[in-house]
């Protein structure tokens, strides 16, 4: 049954390229817009009360984490600025309580889970060019799932392996996982291709 459904080589072959120029481009006009923010001196303090020295802008949790230690900085997964979940290397804003977060921590798991479910949308874009709908949801510590539309192809256990692949030379690759800002119109540019997300958004 597997068989019957037609991979769209083309749609791959436009659409990430330029789903991915998208991205980029948005990415460089917020880079460039923090470039002309002053980067003034700001105080990180850690729940043990230890207080960091940063700047504005410009340090960024990951920074922090490694400065504490080399462990630290390989494992944490996610921080939270005064109590907001923040991401690794989003750039601090003002002086601000910071938490770091590893796998044996609930906001670590679901992080993991998050990132998780967008390695399994790749690989199922990769392995049938399906149209990805509703995802990733994560249920806290049991792991995550991406809903798919694969026209007339019924997916099962024999799918698997095949998924499983593409999932691993995702991960080879070391794809960033990297955070953007974008309003509601460059969200529908960007998945234009895709009435689900279109429909979400």
């Amino acid at each position: 049954m597997g068989t019957a459904y037609p991979r769209d080589e083309n749609y791959l072959e436009i659409v990430v390229p330029r789903r991915i120029a998208l991205f980029v481009s948005i990415q460089n006009q917020q880079r460039l817009q923090r470039l002309s923010l002053s980067p003034d001196p700001i105080k990180i303090e850690l729940p043990n009360g230890t207080v960091k020295e940063g700047k504005k802008w410009n340090t960024t949790p990951l920074d922090i984490a490694k400065e504490i230690s080399k462990s630290l900085g390989s494992n944490a997964l996610i921080a939270k600025v005064n109590g907001v979940l923040w991401d690794l290397l989003r750039p601090l804003e003002s002086d601000c309580k910071l938490e770091l977060f590893t796998f044996d921590s609930d906001e670590g798991r679901d992080t993991f889970w998050h990132s998780s479910a967008h390695i399994l949308g790749e690989s199922l874009e990769r392995k049938y060019g399906c149209k990805l709908c509703i995802g990733p949801c994560t249920t806290r510590g049991e792991g995550f799932y991406y809903d798919a539309f694969y026209g007339d192809l019924g997916l099962n256990e024999d799918h698997f392996k095949g998924i499983e692949a593409e999932a691993a030379k995702a991960v080879l690759e070391k794809q960033p996982f990297e955070r953007i800002e974008v309003s509601r119109q460059q969200a529908l540019d960007m998945f234009s291709d895709n009435r689900f997300k279109v429909k979400l958004l």
